[in-house]
């Protein structure tokens, strides 16, 4: 099933945008992020990964101009496992809005980590 989450942003700190659940897989396939702001701000949008798995950057420091946004449209698409966060921040205190939609899947029973094995 699909949906979507959303998060406005008015200062610095990180926020958790969404949590992939236990038993579940997700395939994000949209990031949408406007720049509500009258000026310029930067964009830090990522997936925080359970250790020892280092972070995957989706964007980080990215400028958006006022009245601007960024747009990951659907022709990339992002795995993520239980216990994923995506999460995002900005540079300076503004209003920056963040929303993605992703597919939440039933977990496979058993997982294939492609390493011979």
């Amino acid at each position: 099933m699909l949906y979507t989450k959303n998060k406005n942003l008015t200062d610095t700190s990180t926020q958790t945008i969404v949590t992939i659940p236990n038993g579940y897989v997700a395939h994000w396939n949209m990031a949408f992020i406007a720049n509500l702001h009258n000026s310029t701000n930067s964009i830090t949008l990522f997936v925080d990964k359970p250790s020892p798995t280092e972070d995957v950057y989706i964007y980080n420091g990215t400028n958006i101009s006022s009245k601007e946004n960024l747009l990951i449209d659907g022709n990339a698409t992002f795995v993520l496992q239980p216990g994923d966060i995506i999460k995002a921040s900005t540079s300076g205190s503004g209003n920056v809005e963040v929303v993605v939609t992703f597919d939440l899947l039933e977990a496979p029973v058993v997982f294939n980590n492609f390493n011979g094995s």
